[in-house]
């Protein structure tokens, strides 16, 4: 699908799995409309593969991998801050948006440019960690100052979209 008319009336969700489609990111995800909650989550996921014989490779919650391959999972969120009540400090970024008006395309763009940013230094990242016994933790890092910065430049470029990708009616 173009962007343009045809995609002028989709809503925040769709908007957000269309543009990760056409980006072809490397990386698994998945958009998740949270309706409850009044948010649109995207989880993503990287993996590597760990040689178990000589690495011990453990999560957050103690549980120690029996599989040769690993997987990592994160997610972002776009929320309405009047009516989420989830823990904005489990996201790997939590982004507010008033789901009367909808969320702002440009806004959208640059969360997905930066992602991919994210998840490809992450999964370099994730490689040395399964490999590299003396690094002794992995995360994922959102970088804030590289995201406003392509807001930035999107504004600046007049590539900043401020039409309104709406929140999903039920």
């Amino acid at each position: 699908m173009k962007r343009g008319i045809e995609m002028a009336k989709l809503d925040c969700v769709t908007y957000i799995e269309e543009v990760m489609d056409e980006a072809h990111l490397e990386f698994d995800w998945m958009v998740q409309w949270n309706k409850r909650q009044t948010a649109v989550e995207i989880f993503c996921s990287i993996f590597a593969e760990v040689d178990l014989a000589e690495t011990v490779i453990e999560d957050v919650e103690g549980t120690v991998t029996e599989n040769d391959i690993i997987e990592f999972e994160d997610a972002i969120i776009f929320y309405d801050p009047k009516k989420t009540t989830l823990d904005l400090a489990d996201y790997l970024v939590a982004i507010p948006f008033d789901s009367k008006k909808g969320i702002e395309k440009g806004l959208i763009d640059a969360v997905i440019k930066q992602l991919r940013i994210v998840m490809t230094e992450g999964q370099s990242d994730l490689l040395d960690f399964a490999t590299d016994p003396t690094i002794e933790t992995f995360e994922l890092n959102w970088n804030e100052a590289d995201f406003k910065g392509t807001l930035e430049t999107y504004r600046e470029t007049g590539r900043y979209n401020t039409e309104l990708a709406a929140y999903p009616k039920f």
